[in-house]
């Protein structure tokens, strides 16, 4: 297979899409060859021998315009069988033509809850769609493949237990109110009256506007708890850099009402971590774990029911903690290891017709 992968960006420092790099190098082990055009790339020198990036650019319409039609162009010329748009359903539906005249199939990747028209658009006219879960594609559509996600799992995995104090908890996304770490705030405040020496470390930070005024709003309810020494604020760390938080957190925190699996869920499984999560679609990940999995999950929006099984997660004695630990890799590992999620997306696009 000759492959087209079209994303935003291709960098493995990027805080938010610096998995994507992990992605491009598992399929290059399972494509003859791999042309990718985003929007930006950052340090290349690690990719593959058989990977030619083509960078459109962020600004001018105009000149990405040109570029793109150029770049498809070159890459049918090489050969490109098979295009796979990364989360942007107006790549996969601007693949289409062209790669109609080539005689080469379309497929998008997609994992959100969020429907708009140019997604519905895009899954009437593609070959297929993956996706992590039933929950993470809202389309009804006959294109639908559920997949699971890819994870890194050699990049997250703990070397070492969290140190016993303070012990730290953690939440990783972007500082939203989608994410709602306000109820996170509010846990942590009550955990901390009821005199559990506990640190909050939030990760990621704002992409638009409203973002910035929403981190002030976080700020305010840190201060109104008078919680500024259990809290730090770190902002957007580069992905290469986030196995280290996980690493030192006894808990991880997804209080996100997406509705589809947050990828920092399974990130967090990697490292043999436990996670606390609203969201709907993470009990069915956690089926074998039987009972167990029950303290892993809270009220979406209730600080008491977040603040009730963080410390009950908290409290297992360390052989029980570890056990799960090794439980929750071992789902990843089966079910959401990146390199074999990359070999089911190229079996499915090798057998289009």
């Amino acid at each position: 297979m000759k492959l087209l992968f079209i994303t935003q960006v291709y960098d493995p420092q990027d805080a938010v899409l610096g998995f994507v790099a992990g992605w491009i190098r598992e399929l290059a082990a399972r494509c003859e060859s791999v042309q990718v055009i985003c929007l930006e790339a950052g340090d290349l020198s690690q990719r593959p021998a058989n990977v030619q990036v083509h960078v459109l650019g962020r600004h001018g319409y105009v000149r990405r315009w040109w570029r793109w039609r150029r770049y498809m162009s070159e890459a049918f010329a090489a050969g490109c069988t098979h295009v796979l748009a990364h989360m942007v359903p107006r790549y996969a539906t601007w693949a289409v033509r062209p790669a109609r005249r080539a005689k080469a199939k379309v497929c998008l990747w997609y994992t959100h809850a969020g429907v708009d028209q140019r997604l519905v658009d895009a899954c009437a006219k593609v070959d297929l769609v993956f996706t992590a879960s039933h929950e993470s594609l809202r389309v009804a559509t006959p294109n639908k493949v559920v997949t699971g996600h890819g994870i890194d799992t050699q990049h997250f995995r703990a070397t070492h237990a969290p140190a016993q104090a303070p012990r730290r908890i953690l939440s990783v996304g972007r500082l939203t109110p989608s994410k709602d770490p306000l109820v996170i705030v509010d846990a942590l405040a009550l955990l901390v009256r009821a005199g559990a020496p506990l640190h909050l470390d939030l990760v990621g930070a704002g992409l638009v506007e409203a973002d910035t005024a929403y981190r002030e709003l976080v700020l305010q309810r840190i201060a109104q708890h008078q919680l500024e020494q259990h809290v730090t604020l770190h902002g957007s760390i580069p992905w290469l850099q986030v196995p280290a938080y996980f690493e030192r957190a006894s808990v991880v925190i997804n209080a996100s009402h997406t509705g589809s699996i947050d990828k920092v869920v399974l990130e967090a499984m990697s490292m043999q971590r436990p996670v606390v999560s609203c969201n709907e679609a993470v009990p069915p990940l956690l089926k074998t774990l039987g009972a167990r999995a029950a303290s892993m999950a809270f009220v979406p929006g209730d600080a008491a029911s977040l603040a009730h099984q963080i410390q009950a997660l908290l409290n297992l004695p360390p052989a029980d903690y570890a056990a799960m630990g090794h439980e929750l890799r071992a789902i990843v590992e089966r079910e959401h290891e990146v390199g074999a999620l990359m070999q089911r997306l190229v079996q499915h696009m090798s057998a289009l017709p």
